[in-house]
C-alpha cells in the first residue's frame, strides 16, 4: 500500500538550524523540500553551500581512495550476501571521536600508495634501461668511450636481413682503416660497432648507411655494459624490497579499515545535511523548513523536535489533488513484487498500489513459463536458505523473496503438469494437463489467463476512478468497455483451439447481445467530453477500434505456452542425450552425470531468465497499460544513506 503523507513546516531560530537538521537526520522520517523565497527574496534566501559541498566531496574522495587502496593490498573476506555493519548512534559517534587518528591513517595509506607508484615508475625506467643495454652486454668499450685521438668508435644497428659478412668485406675495401664488429643479434637486427680512423669516418658511415646502419646513442652512463647491468640488477632488487616494505606498511593499516568506513559514512551524512540545508529558507534570525512526513509518524516527529528546539511545527494534510512522495509498505508476496514495479515506475500517490495483484500474476506466469517443478524446487530452496541464513539489505531481501515465490509457483505448475526435470515417466502423475501432448488446449488456457490478467487491470482502473469519486467514468470507461470486450471474446470463443463449438453455442449468442449492446453504449458515452456536437456523436468510434489492440494483447499471452514448452522439451532432450552413449558403465555414469548437470543448469538459467523477462513484459505492457498512471516520486527522508554502516537510533521516535 501507499503510505499516507502529511505536510510539515518548521519555523525556528537560525542559531539552532544545524542542530535541528542533524536531529531530523537521526529521526529519519522527514523529507525536506525546496522552499522558494519568492516575494521574500530581499529578506530570505537559500544558504549557499556549494563551497562546503565541494570540500566534503574532496574529503569523501580521499577516504574512498584510501579504502580502495586497502582493498587492493589486503582484500576483506566477507560472506555471501553480507550486509552493512550495524551501530547505534552512540557507538557511531564514539568511533568518530578519534577522527584525527583516522585521517592520519588515511594519509599514511595514500602516501604509501604514492610512494609505491613512484617506486614502480623508477622500476619501469630501470627495466627499460636494462632491456636497452642487454643486447650490448659484450660491447668491448666503456660507454663513455667515443674513440681516441686518431680513431672513432660508433655503435649502431643493421637490419638482420643484411649479409653481415659481405658488409664487412666491402667495408674494408671502402674504408681500409676501419673494423665492423658484431656485439649480438636478434630476429630484427645486428648490434654492431665501427672502429674507424677519423680520416675515413665519413666514407665508412656513408657506406654503412646504404646497408641500413643506424647510430645508437647510449644513456649518460660510464663503465662497461656488463658492470652497469649488474648495478641495475642491484638497484631493481633494492626497489622491489622497498616496494614490498611499503606494501607491508599499508597492510598493517588494515585494522583502520572499519574506522575509515565510519569516517566515509559520516562525510556522506554531512553531505546530505548540507544538501538539505540548501533547500531551507533562512533570514538573519530565523529559518523555515518545509517537507513531508508519514502521517503515522507526524505527531511523534513534532513532539521530538519541539522537545529539543525553540520551533513552531505545523502539520497538515495535502490538498485533495496534491501529489506527495510515494512510500510503499507491503508484506508477503506484495513486497516481493516491488522490485518489478520499481523498474517500471512508482505508482502515483493518488492511485492504488498495484503490487499485490501484479505480484500474484507475475509469480504465476513465471512458474507457468518455467513450468518444471524440479527447477522450482531448486529456486525455492536456494532463496529460502538465503532468506533464513543471511541478513540481507532491504532491496536484496525483496528480490530474493521474489525468487522464492517464483520457485513456489513453479513447483505448483510442476505438480499440475507432472513436469520434474523433464523426466517423461512422471508426466502421467500430472494433476491437470500435459502441455507437450496437448499444446492447443494449453494455448486456449494461456489466452484465458491473459484475459483474466487484463480484466484485473481494468478492475484496478475502475477502483481508482471510484476512489476519486468519478463514478460515471468508472461505469462508462471501464464497465461499458468490458461489456463490449466480453461480447467480442464470447463471439470468438468457438475459434479457440480445443473448444467444443456446439457446447459454447449459448455463450456465442449471449456474446452477440453484449457486443452490440456494448458497442452502442460506447458510441453514446465515449464522446461525452468533446466540446463540439460532431465529437460527441462520433467520438465513440475510436473506442470500438481499440478492440483490435485488446485482441492483440490477448495473443501476447501465447508466450505462456511457448516458454513452458521450451523448458520441458529441452529438459527431456538433455535426459535422452545423457543415455545415448555406449560407454563402459563407469565412464557412462560420469558422462551422463556431466551432461545432466551442465545441460539442466544451462536450460534452467536460460529459461528462468526468459520467464523473468517475459513475465515482466506482460505486467508492463498488457497489465499496467490498462490502468497505471505512474510517475510517483519516491519518498526520500533525510536520513543516514550510508555505504558501510547501518546506524540504528538509540531509541525510536
Amino acid at each position: 500500500m501507499i503510505v499516507k503523507m502529511s505536510k510539515i513546516s518548521i519555523l525556528g531560530v537560525e542559531d539552532q538550524r544545524e542542530d535541528l537538521i542533524a536531529s531530523l537526520m537521526d529521526l529519519g522520517v522527514v523529507e525536506i523540500s525546496s522552499v522558494d523565497a519568492g516575494e521574500l527574496e530581499e529578506l530570505a534566501e537559500n544558504p549557499d553551500v556549494r563551497q562546503n559541498l565541494a570540500d566534503v566531496e574532496n574529503r569523501i574522495s580521499e577516504v574512498h581512495a584510501a579504502l580502495d587502496i586497502l582493498k587492493k593490498y589486503c582484500p576483506e573476506k566477507k560472506p555471501m550476501f553480507s550486509g552493512r555493519r550495524e551501530l547505534t548512534s552512540t557507538e557511531f559517534a564514539g568511533l568518530l571521536e578519534k577522527e584525527d587518528k583516522i585521517w592520519e591513517a588515511v594519509g599514511a595509506v595514500t602516501d604509501g600508495e604514492n610512494e609505491i607508484i613512484r617506486i614502480k615508475t623508477e622500476e619501469n625506467r630501470l627495466d627499460n634501461l636494462k632491456s636497452s643495454l642487454i643486447p650490448w652486454k659484450e660491447y668491448p668499450f666503456p660507454l663513455e668511450t667515443t674513440g681516441t685521438g686518431k680513431t672513432t668508435v660508433i655503435p649502431g644497428t643493421i637490419p638482420y636481413g643484411i649479409d653481415i659478412g659481405l658488409a664487412k668485406e666491402k667495408l674494408e675495401q671502402k674504408a681500409p682503416f676501419s673494423e665492423l664488429g658484431v656485439v649480438s643479434a636478434d630476429k630484427d637486427q645486428y648490434y654492431v660497432y665501427v672502429l674507424v680512423h677519423k680520416d675515413a669516418e665519413q666514407e665508412c658511415l656513408s657506406y654503412l648507411k646504404t646497408h641500413g646502419f643506424v647510430k645508437t646513442t647510449f644513456p649518460a652512463m660510464a663503465g662497461m655494459v656488463g658492470e652497469i647491468l649488474g648495478k641495475l640488477e642491484v638497484d631493481l632488487r633494492s626497489l622491489s624490497e622497498e616496494r614490498g616494505r611499503m606494501a607491508d606498511s599499508i597492510k598493517r593499516l588494515a585494522d583502520s579499515r572499519e574506522d575509515m568506513e565510519a569516517l566515509h559514512d559520516s562525510l556522506i551524512m554531512e553531505r546530505e545535511r548540507l544538501t538539505a540545508s540548501s533547500r531551507i529558507l533562512v533570514t538573519k534570525k530565523a529559518f523555515l523548513i518545509s517537507g513531508w512526513v508519514p502521517s503515522e509518524a507526524a505527531d511523534k516527529a513534532k513532539k521530538a523536535v519541539e522537545s529539543k528546539f525553540t520551533v513552531s511545527v505545523d502539520i497538515k494534510e495535502p490538498e485533495e489533488d496534491e501529489e506527495f512522495p510515494v512510500l510503499l509498505r507491503n508484506k508477503g508476496i506484495a513486497e516481493a513484487g516491488e522490485p518489478i514495479s520499481r523498474m517500471y515506475s512508482l505508482p502515483s500517490s493518488r492511485e492504488i498500489d498495484p503490487n499485490l495483484i501484479m505480484s500474484l500474476f507475475f509469480v504465476m506466469f513465471f512458474g507457468l513459463m518455467l513450468g518444471d517443478g524440479g527447477y522450482g524446487l531448486i529456486m525455492a530452496l536456494g532463496a529460502g536458505f538465503a532468506l533464513w541464513k543471511f541478513k540481507l539489505e532491504d532491496e536484496t531481501r525483496k528480490f530474493i523473496k521474489l525468487i522464492f515465490w517464483c520457485g513456489i509457483a513453479t513447483i505448483f505448475w510442476g505438480f499440475m503438469f507432472g513436469s520434474w526435470f523433464g523426466i517423461e515417466a512422471l508426466t502421467k502423475y500430472g494433476l491437470w494437463i500435459n502441455p507437450v501432448e496437448q499444446p492447443e488446449l494449453m494455448l486456449s488456457w494461456s489466452l484465458l489467463f491473459g484475459i483474466i490478467h487484463m480484466y484485473a487491470g481494468f478492475g484496478i482502473k475502475a477502483a481508482n476512478l471510484i476512489r476519486d469519486k468519478q463514478y460515471l467514468d468508472a461505469l462508462f470507461d471501464v464497465g461499458f468497455v468490458l461489456v463490449f470486450y466480453t461480447g467480442v471474446i464470447l463471439v470468438l470463443v468457438p475459434y479457440a483451439p480445443e473448444v467444443d463449438k456446439d457446447a459454447v453455442g449459448p455463450l456465442v449468442q449471449i456474446g452477440q447481445y453484449l457486443l452490440i449492446g456494448g458497442a452502442l453504449l460506447l458510441l453514446i458515452t465515449q464522446g461525452r467530453k468533446s466540446k463540439n456536437i460532431f465529437g460527441k456523436i462520433f467520438g465513440g468510434l475510436p473506442s470500438l477500434y481499440d478492440v483490435i489492440g485488446f485482441l492483440s494483447d490477448i495473443l501476447s499471452y501465447s508466450r505462456l505456452l511457448a516458454l513452458g514448452l521450451a523448458t520441458g522439451i529441452i529438459a527431456a532432450i538433455i535426459n535422452e542425450l545423457s543415455t545415448m552413449f555406449a560407454f563402459p558403465m563407469v565412464i557412462k555414469i560420469i558422462v551422463a552425470g556431466a551432461i545432466l548437470l551442465v545441460g539442466h543448469a544451462i536450460n534452467f538459467a536460460i529459461n528462468a531468465l526468459g520467464a523473468y523477462v517475459h513475465s515482466s513484459r506482460l505486467q508492463y505492457l498488457e497489465f499496467f497499460g490498462k490502468f497505471f498512471t505512474g510517475g510517483g516520486q519516491p519518498f526520500e527522508p533525510l536520513k543516514p544513506n550510508t555505504k558501510y554502516i547501518t546506524i540504528k537510533p538509540d531509541a525510536d521516535i
